[in-house]
């Protein structure tokens, strides 16, 4: 046999065998081509608790799933038991339980585990480290290898691939392990996302035990669901935030994620294009290590081990890019689904088991496929990838400072952007700070400019914020501040597509390439930036303008009892201009008015006489926040906006719409898209057979019921519930939604004179574009300067208001097969329209709106609950006019079926309104820019027809 492979499995008749478990190896695993001399066996040990003996089975046990509250049990007993592990924790999720790590490697190199760490972190900048000094710690070093898994909770495999990892790597001496534990140290997180799983394994066994139809998952974490891996810019999430800490404090060499979506396992490297930040180390890094796993799995036969053909390696949101924006090496896996029950004939397409050059030892058409399966080609692809990079630990730990110091050299060209400078006076203060606080706590380093001066063609000015690019943490500045150019080309898109922060925060930045910036005098912030709130002046008037800064929605919540008001129009008073929308308390307690300001951090002025301006009233809504029992992907964001900004509302689910008197209970619904189609938010969750199916906290589901909870979660909002959302509006209450709720509201005829078209030859996946504000009186657009504003679009809903646009499927020219040249602009070219220079055609070209009751589907094949309506929409922001004007960052095809087309409209109906968005104004925790055309809709619930201009009566008389 091999060398590599005698050396694997030297000592194996040395060590003595766990024979029981051994036996339960061989005996769960249902296709014994699934196994490498790496896991055919347990070795047995005195004091360490295998699995077996812990939980009474192994895993890979058909039927059975594990509580990641056991598991964090499992591993404190490991620590205990071997001077092998360390037990420690990152912190608490959203509900509170514990996200935890489990060290492994000699017990003396665990002894010097903080003195490794200084050492990492000497590495990671080349700033105070010589290179004299840097080949000695790479000699002597240990690369950390971080394992992460169970982000994805319905992903159950790696969790319990895990388990028998961490025993395994403490108990078993071969040379081949051996070797993992004196030149390495294996971190371990078995589950990352812990509400999540808890909450699988609940309606896993719910289902078993009952014999009746589960719950579906519509909640993991508090928010989102599988957007709990798109979190990596945004860094809402209280696991996103563990892992970046933990990054930033152990600099770990490479992070490893491990996931479930593919046959039989996938090891990431990508079809590009690569963004372009990327150094070309971990480009090649991908490739040597995945090469190394397909390469060992196939000279022992196991089939189903491939690379390339999945990803693409563009968007930098993912966990596992938490680690390839602070040059370490992240990575990931995709594996056969763990079950955990057994497929006696799992059949794949062609698709995934044809012979390719990735793919050279392909997934069976057919196959029997059992978790044992999972935890075996797992495991042993990741050994074969512990010990690549214990064996090669100077490669990996050279390969670590070279990328550091590349960024940082990156920085100081004279062909290169130097720095990139954000104003500090700028209207929105607080969401300046917001923007510039995420960057610091993921790193980066942010200065203060100590004087006036002037680099390339940029004036800064003292105060300004000056990020330099001469950092180690380059590499994640330049994909996030950078702008993305995904041309049409490449191949089909994974995720999003264009994502540049400042303007997704709607934040003035400009780009310095200049070397000179750096030699300018400027104080490195060590803290994050925290603007004053006060109020300044007298009289028993404050005036709070509208800057757009979010904190500022929460005024209203936090002073229930105050008179409050909104300008209607910019006003001045005493010198100082106020924009549309200004708060206006009058006779307010000053006290309590400059108590939650400071909380804030929001500035007002004291006057003595109220401004004589138009003006009305800032009453505090009673809301309502509407959620379907199928899923919680996206609405979670909105959630998450509402509960950060301190907007009160109540939480209830689809099938009470039907219940009605909507309107007695609430004036504003919030209805964020259900995602899926219109009708999956119409039905709901089936109604097959007669058992209901509950979700709810009971002694079998003790994890369930934390948000919201319902003995039977079936049936969705029905076309009655549709009535009873147009009664509400009718009878004077806001509604406000997004994506399908946009759908839905249009193709049953509630919003009249909007549809929804699905131009064929449209293409856009995640971009930024430019939103024209067509109507700068509506409420909607308080606190926005100018006329434009980057937006965050996705290809649907295509709004028109007015007649016309019909129902087409939807053009993909990046789909399988079309074309896979790789064309990437790298993201410093900027777009040929600044986001913020206005467009001369669509300050002059305001299409009038001109309503319909026409339904996108004709008056034959749709439900519609009106006649011809009698209020016209509000066309409020829409798309430029100009097709090439359109796109910012990322990338659209056929720009030119969105020209003129409406973002955000205003719906009249009745005493209500309906105010809806075909950009998303919430998403994930990155288009803080464009929140308050949310916040607005929620403040002026009942004024959204301020600024309408007045209709012209009708002429009288004779002939």
């Amino acid at each position: 046999m091999l060398a590599l492979l005698a050396f694997a499995a030297t000592a194996h008749a040395e060590q003595k065998p766990d024979v029981e478990y051994t036996k339960l190896i061989e005996q769960h695993l249902v296709d014994k081509r699934i196994t490498t001399e790496l896991v055919d066996h347990m070795p047995a040990s005195d004091t360490v608790p295998s699995p077996l003996k812990f939980f009474g089975r192994i895993p890979g046990t058909p039927g059975e799933l594990t509580y990641a509250k056991d598991i964090q049990r499992y591993y404190e007993t490991l620590a205990k038991a071997s001077p092998r592990a360390k037990f420690f924790t990152l912190g608490k999720t959203e509900e509170g339980r514990d996200l935890i790590v489990l060290a492994i490697a000699d017990e003396a190199v665990l002894k010097d585990l903080d003195q490794n760490k200084a050492a990492l972190a000497a590495l990671g900048d080349p700033r105070k480290t010589s290179e004299a000094q840097a080949r000695a710690l790479i000699k002597t070093a240990k690369p950390i290898y971080w394992l992460t898994s169970g982000i994805h909770s319905p992903e159950t495999g790696g969790p319990e691939t895990l388990i028998e990892l961490a025993y395994r790597l403490i108990v078993e001496d071969t040379p081949f392990v051996e070797q993992i534990r004196k030149n390495s140290v294996v971190f371990i997180t078995p589950v990352v996302e812990v509400d999540g799983r808890e909450k699988h394994v609940d309606t896993y066994y719910y289902g078993k035990k009952t014999n009746k139809p589960k719950p579906p998952l519509m909640y993991w974490g508090r928010y989102v669901a599988h957007d709990n891996n798109r979190d990596g810019m945004g860094q809402f999430l209280k696991l996103t935030q563990a892992i970046t800490a933990g990054m930033l404090e152990w600099r770990p060499t490479v992070l490893h994620d491990l996931h479930e979506a593919q046959s039989y396992l996938y090891a990431s490297t990508g079809t590009g294009p690569y963004n372009p930040s990327l150094d070309a180390i971990q480009s090649n890094e991908w490739w040597l290590l995945a090469q190394t796993e397909v390469m060992e799995m196939a000279k022992r036969g196991v089939p189903g081990v491939w690379t390339y053909g999945f990803y693409d390696g563009w968007v930098p949101n993912y966990l596992f890019w938490i680690a390839v924006t602070h040059n370490s090496f992240g990575r990931f896996y995709e594996v056969q689904s763990y079950g955990p029950d057994i497929n006696k004939e799992l059949k794949l397409p062609p698709t995934v088991t044809s012979r390719e050059w990735y793919r050279p030892n392909p997934p069976l058409p057919s196959i029997a496929w059992g978790p044992r399966n999972t935890v075996n080609i797992q495991q042993s692809a990741l050994l074969f990838a512990l010990n690549k990079v214990a064996s090669d630990h100077e490669l990996y730990l050279e390969n670590y400072w070279l990328k550091n110091k590349r960024a940082i050299d990156a920085g100081k060209q004279a062909d290169a952007i130097n720095a990139w400078v954000v104003p500090a006076k700028q209207t929105a203060k607080l969401n300046v700070a917001d923007m510039l606080n995420t960057l610091r706590r993921q790193g980066a380093e942010i200065s203060v400019a100590d004087t006036d001066f002037t680099a390339g063609k940029v004036k800064v000015a003292a105060g300004d914020y000056v990020i330099r690019a001469d950092q180690p943490y380059r590499t994640l500045l330049d994909m996030y501040l950078g702008v993305q150019v995904y041309p049409a080309a490449n191949p089909r898109p994974y995720d999003d597509t264009g994502w540049t922060m400042q303007y997704m925060r709607n934040v003035d930045l400009k780009v310095v390439r200049d070397p000179a910036v750096l030699q300018q005098k400027m104080t490195l912030l060590t803290a994050d930036i925290a603007p004053k709130g006060t109020i300044t002046g007298s009289g028993n008037t404050i005036l709070i303008n509208h800057t757009g800064d979010n904190p500022l929605v929460a005024l209203r919540f936090k002073l229930p009892n105050a008179k409050m008001q909104a300008a209607e129009e910019a006003f001045e008073i005493d010198g100082r201009k106020y924009a549309a929308g200004t708060f206006i308390l009058t006779n307010a307690d000053r006290n309590a008015v400059e108590k939650v300001v400071a909380e804030l951090g929001v500035s007002g002025e004291a006057v003595a006489t109220a401004p004589s301006v138009k003006s009305h009233a800032l009453t505090t809504p009673r809301i309502g926040y509407l959620h379907s029992w199928l899923r919680t992907q996206d609405e979670g964001w909105w959630r998450a906006a509402l509960d950060a900004y301190g907007v009160p509302y109540t939480y209830f689910a689809d099938i009470k719409v039907r219940e009605g008197n909507l309107r007695k209970k609430f004036d504003v619904l919030i209805y964020p898209t259900v995602n899926g189609t219109v009708a999956d938010a119409v039905n709901g969750v089936p109604l097959h057979g007669n058992d209901p199916i509950p979700y709810k906290k009971s002694e079998l589901t003790p994890n369930l019921g934390v948000l919201d909870q319902a003995d039977d979660i079936r049936g969705g909002l029905g076309v009655d519930g549709i009535a009873e959302l147009k009664k509400f509006v009718e009878a004077g209450g806001t509604l406000i939604g997004d994506g399908t709720t946009v759908e839905l509201l249009t193709q049953y005829g509630v919003a009249q004179g909007v549809s929804i078209s699905k131009p064929t030859d449209l293409f856009s996946k995640g971009s930024i574009m430019r939103g024209v504000l067509a109507d700068q009186a509506s409420p909607l657009v308080y606190g926005y300067e100018g006329k434009e504003l980057p937006v965050y679009f996705s290809e649907a809903p295509v709004l028109t208001v007015g007649r016309g646009a019909g129902i087409n499927p939807y053009f993909d020219p990046n789909a399988p097969g079309a074309r896979l040249s790789q064309n990437v602009t790298p993201n410093a070219v900027l777009p040929a329209v600044s986001p913020w220079k206005p467009d001369p055609a669509t300050e002059e070209k305001k299409p009038a709106p001109n309503p319909s009751n026409l339904s996108p589907f004709g008056s034959n094949n749709r439900r519609s609950f009106g006649a011809e309506p009698t209020q016209e929409p509000r066309t409020v922001m829409q798309f430029p006019a100009k097709a090439d004007d359109i796109l910012l960052s990322g990338l659209l095809v056929g720009g030119s079926t969105l020209t003129n087309k409406a973002l955000l409209v205003d719906v009249p109906s009745g005493k209500g309104h309906m105010v809806l968005y075909a950009l998303r104004p919430f998403w994930r925790w990155q288009t803080q820019g464009s929140y308050f055309l949310g916040f607005n809709a929620i403040l002026h619930w009942d004024h959204l027809d301020a600024g309408t201009p007045p209709k012209k009566e009708a002429a009288s008389g004779g002939l």
